[in-house]
């Protein structure tokens, strides 16, 4: 699902902008810094046809307006808000025990994955639990393979 830098040939389009354009709210520099590090291996792996805005803030989560859930990301599309030029993802960044930084990568990658979702058009004939079950299952396994790599460079 996720577009690997070898295959962006067949995805350039007309978008204005494409990538990820990073924004943090009021975290610490460790947190920053850690984030910078992993955003900068997914830019080297993967292509986003089109912008998506990513806000990093200093919460542990978010809770719904609707139902009251707790929840630590979320992804629009331009749809969900007219305002909104580009897709926006939000992520809840206040690194603490209940909020390690592999949980905050786990929830980007859950979100990007929500990203390539709507890029594909995939939302239009799948249920949201669908969805939200490969966005898990690609978040883990972007994060499991992540990991795995960073311990390599270990040994």
């Amino acid at each position: 699902m996720w577009i690997e830098k070898k295959e962006k040939k067949y995805y350039i389009n007309s978008a204005k902008a494409n990538g990820l354009r990073i924004f943090y709210g009021d975290i610490n520099e460790e947190t920053i810094t850690n984030i910078k590090r992993f955003i900068a291996d997914i830019r080297k792996r993967y292509y986003f046809p089109i912008r998506c805005n990513i806000y990093f803030s200093n919460d542990t989560y978010y809770i719904s307006n609707k139902d009251g859930h707790k929840f630590y990301g979320v992804f629009y599309d331009e749809m969900d808000c007219k305002k909104f030029t580009y897709p926006k993802i939000f992520v809840a960044a206040n690194e603490r025990k209940e909020n390690p930084i592999v949980d905050i990568f786990f929830t980007l990658l859950h979100e990007l994955t929500h990203y390539y979702q709507w890029y594909f058009k995939e939302d239009d004939h799948r249920t949201n639990r669908s969805l939200e079950i490969e966005a898990n299952k690609w978040a883990g396994y972007l994060l499991h393979e992540w990991l795995s790599d960073k311990n390599d460079l270990k040994s």
